[in-house]
């Protein structure tokens, strides 16, 4: 080793190189074999160039293609960012309702057109993005909105829900209605209001309870006057008819003409003595007045009642009555004056409408915990059109004959209404020709 040379380990890449030309790091190689080793470095810095070349021209296309793709996304995030507000300001703008949506920093997030024209607002008052700024000026169309203001800065910082309604210095009415946005894990990111005319709502309610308290106030009226009138007219009517039946019963000598005139009257008496009897009734239920004394009553005692008042309009018919067939029934939870009423109206009714020589027959059973009391003749019946008007007050209906019964008009009415108050139901089934049968249904008691 010459002086001053510092000896250094040789590199491994020297010992592979030497070793594939065939010489070694111990001796001095031949002229060929530095030849050949000149060669291999020489290669080696070729191949080198050209990887770092290659890898050059990789990495640029890669940067162009990142680049192609980059601008790509860009694009597409920006046309997506665009159709979604697109959308978003579509969907504001089709509401019916203002629609108003601020961030936790009283910024003005969305805001459509709507919300100015309840606002009263011109529409270039929607250019501010400061709640506060747009919030005072709407509050300006507002009865005492200047007193809403600190509530609704205060509103900002809480959870809470509002609904209400304000009233607009022009006279509409608005409902307004706050509350929270937040994310889906309940983060909370601002607040959103909506607003909608509810004018018209508001003046239709007011319209159908003014409607309601003065057909209340109607019905009052009629049914007070309808009592006090039937109490008037049944004074001087009982005064009428008792007087006719003294005069009928009495010893006085009364020519034939003069006792055909009583018995008139006395009829005539009595038929209007039921219609305002019928009226008195029927005003009192519809007043809610009708108490009902209900008591456990046998529902054959109740039947023998009705039937035995109506016998002798079916002997003038000639109209048989059949006796009741009651099997097993127990006794009915009803008021004892107004059942025999029910049962009284019932068969009456199916004695009118039943021909000479035709029957009237009563059945009672027990259904559920209800008593199911049938009323059926082989009269005239009842068409189909004729049906929906049974239960009318003052309607009557004609025979075939084109003839109309006596009566009020108010029984079935009545009726109905009796048998309802009982917690009980009324049906009927009948065919022109064939008969007709009503069927009530009384709780058991």
């Amino acid at each position: 080793m010459a002086a001053g040379v510092t000896e250094v380990e040789p590199h491994p890449l020297l010992g592979q190189l030497l070793r594939k030309v065939g010489a070694n790091a111990t001796e001095v190689p031949p002229v060929a074999s530095w030849r050949a080793l000149l060669g291999l470095v020489s290669q080696g810095f070729y191949e080198s160039d050209r990887d770092r070349d290659a890898l050059e021209e990789s990495v640029e296309v890669s940067s162009r293609e990142m680049q192609r793709l980059y601008q790509d996304l860009k694009r597409r995030s920006e046309s997506e960012r665009l159709e979604q507000e697109a959308i978003m300001r579509a969907t504001l703008e089709s509401a019916i309702e203002g629609i108003l949506v601020v961030d936790n920093h009283r910024r003005v997030i969305a805001v459509n057109r709507r919300f100015a024209e309840l606002a009263r607002l011109p529409q270039s008052a929607l250019a501010t993005r400061d709640q506060w700024e747009l919030v005072s000026a709407a509050m300006k169309a507002v009865k005492r909105g200047d007193m809403m203001m600190p509530r609704i800065a205060a509103l900002q910082q809480t959870d809470a829900t509002v609904h209400e309604e304000l009233e607009m210095r022009d006279g509409s009415v608005i409902d307004w209605f706050s509350a929270p946005v937040r994310t889906p894990d309940g983060t909370k990111v601002g607040r959103v209001a909506f607003c909608r005319d509810v004018t018209d709502e508001r003046r239709t309610h007011q319209d159908r309870e003014r409607a309601r308290e003065a057909a209340e106030a109607a019905s009052q009226a009629k049914s007070l006057f309808l009592a006090n009138m039937s109490h008037e007219l049944r004074t001087p009517l009982n005064a009428v008819i008792g007087l006719a039946d003294l005069l009928l019963l009495g010893h006085d000598p009364l020519v034939a003409r003069q006792r055909e005139y009583l018995g008139g009257i006395a009829s005539s008496g009595r038929h209007l003595l039921a219609l305002v009897n019928d009226v008195l009734d029927l005003s009192k239920i519809e007043a809610g007045k009708q108490n009902l004394d209900l008591q456990s009553i046998a529902i054959h005692d109740a039947i023998a009642d009705g039937m035995a008042a109506i016998v002798p309009l079916a002997n003038a018919r000639g109209v048989m009555l059949e006796p009741a067939t009651i099997v097993a029934v127990p006794n009915v939870l009803a008021d004892r004056v107004r059942l025999r009423q029910i049962l009284y109206n019932l068969i009456s009714n199916a004695v009118k409408f039943t021909n000479r020589g035709g029957m009237v027959r009563i059945r009672a059973r027990s259904d559920g915990d209800q008593v199911a009391i049938a009323v059926i003749d082989n009269g005239v019946g009842i068409g189909p059109d004729d049906l929906s008007r049974l239960y009318r007050a003052f309607e009557q209906l004609a025979l075939p004959s084109g003839d109309r019964p006596g009566g009020t008009g108010l029984g079935l009415a009545l009726t109905k209404r009796l048998v309802e108050m009982h917690g009980g139901t009324i049906d009927v089934a009948s065919e022109l020709g064939v008969g007709t049968t009503f069927t009530v249904r009384i709780p058991v008691g």
